[in-house]
């Protein structure tokens, strides 16, 4: 990091004596005495009859910021959208460019230009052209919560029956995030229903613990929209590329995959889009090479099989830091495919559409039987009755469907004639099983 000229020292001290302790955390001199005033400001908010104790708290916060502490950590909090998220240390702060893809996204569905989006192919067409009232959505590496909760604030009011589940390996950002839903709450930026929870209405949006490579203890079910802001930053970008306020104050844990791949998030995000099912897939990356590998690598997954899920195949968009920006948009080849990019700014996030989906009616059933409605409940509890006679509707057809199969008479008496058979599944056999 270079040295702050001393010229520009002199010329902060010319104004505040203060401004060159900020100065030297906020690097330019626009941006220092914009800080010097928000913090000035936090100090009046506290209740004091001294003004000597107002001007040693102030101060004390100047000195944190020279050391390079994150603004947002000292005054407790960032604007997110119309919300108020807490920030604290331990856990990510929530960034400009994730409130406008996030912003965009929820334009897109309040809009129902997200209909238009998903391929005429898609067995969930239908279904989705009906979410007049329904929408699910799953928030992975939730964080402090800033996504769900924006996404909440923004959708509720054309989704009544919005559900919103964030999860996060770290208990710490957990914790924050339901302190946040709490707080914006009662501030009256989010509706009561939120956090409203009866037998019969469980709470729209929560945040639970989960490592997303692993299973989920509990079956979450089918989901509309998978968003994302995982870590990206590989160990040598962290070291040598972040600012010393990142480095040194925000967590390592939401910022650098623990793996030697730098793209590994990606790759079982994509599973998740294919094992839940979901309509969109939207995941923030670092910069354009990355967009451009996890969007190979989304092509390279197209078809493929795993375990039990059926094959998908996703159409992909980039998004740039303001990709609701009209008049902004160019179509680019990558891996033999067009891929739309939309918005101005630098490339901040690969959006996946699904437009085929194999063996989907089984797995869906399947998928959306017995489903949680709490994170924290240890079982399993039932969906709510108009959704069960649904999904009782479709596994009746599924059962129609097996049953129309039939065997010829000589198939019949052949397989009546051999021992007890199992069914074992081959590998990439994707739900061909074969007789042992």
């Amino acid at each position: 990091m270079p040295r702050l000229s001393t010229s520009l020292l002199l010329q902060a001290y010319n104004k505040s004596k203060l401004l060159p302790l900020v100065l030297r955390g906020a690097r330019t001199l626009e941006s220092a005495s914009n800080e010097l005033r928000w913090l000035r400001e936090h100090v009046q908010s506290f209740k004091s009859t001294s003004p000597d104790e107002n001007r040693q708290r102030l101060l004390k916060l100047c000195q944190r910021r020279s050391r390079g502490e994150p603004l947002q950590y000292i005054l407790g909090s960032q604007p997110f959208g119309e919300l108020d998220i807490k920030c604290r240390p331990g856990v990510l702060i929530p960034r400009p460019e994730t409130e406008s893809y996030t912003t965009y996204l929820a334009d897109l569905a309040n809009s129902h230009k997200l209909i238009s989006k998903v391929s005429k192919r898609n067995p969930d067409k239908q279904r989705f052209k009906e979410l007049s009232q329904s929408l699910r959505i799953l928030d992975l590496c939730s964080g402090s919560g800033c996504i769900s909760l924006l996404l909440y604030s923004l959708l509720s009011t054309k989704f009544p029956k919005l559900q919103i589940f964030g999860l996060d390996i770290s208990k710490q950002a957990v914790s924050l995030a339901k302190e946040n839903l709490a707080l914006n709450v009662k501030a009256g930026h989010i509706p009561q229903s939120a956090i409203e929870d009866t037998p019969s209405h469980p709470p729209q949006v929560q945040f639970g613990i989960a490592d997303i490579f692993e299973k989920f203890p509990n079956n979450i079910g089918q989901f509309d929209i998978i968003i994302s802001n995982p870590p990206y930053i590989s160990r040598d970008e962290f070291n040598k590329q972040t600012t010393r306020s990142v480095r040194n104050y925000e967590p390592k844990l939401a910022l650098v995959p623990g793996h030697k791949d730098q793209d590994v998030f990606y790759r079982r995000l994509i599973r998740l889009h294919q094992i839940h099912l979901s309509q969109v897939l939207v995941m923030e990356v670092g910069d354009a090479a990355q967009a451009i590998r996890v969007a190979e690598l989304a092509f390279e997954m197209n078809y493929t099989s795993y375990h039990r899920a059926p094959r998908v195949t996703n159409r992909v968009e980039i998004w740039r830091d303001d990709p609701g920006h009209h008049g902004a948009e160019e179509v680019r080849v990558m891996a033999g495919r067009e891929i739309r990019i939309r918005g101005r700014g630098k490339i901040r996030t690969v959006v996946l559409f699904r437009e085929e989906t194999d063996k989907h009616p089984a797995h869906r059933v399947k998928l959306n039987r017995r489903v949680v409605e709490r994170l924290d409940e240890p079982d399993v509890v039932q969906v709510s009755k108009e959704l069960a006679r649904s999904r009782g509707r479709e596994a009746a057809t599924a059962r129609k469907a097996r049953k129309g199969v039939r065997l010829s008479k000589g198939e019949y008496e052949r397989l009546r004639g051999q021992p007890r058979r199992t069914a074992r599944q081959e590998p990439g056999g994707f739900g061909r099983s074969s007789w042992v």
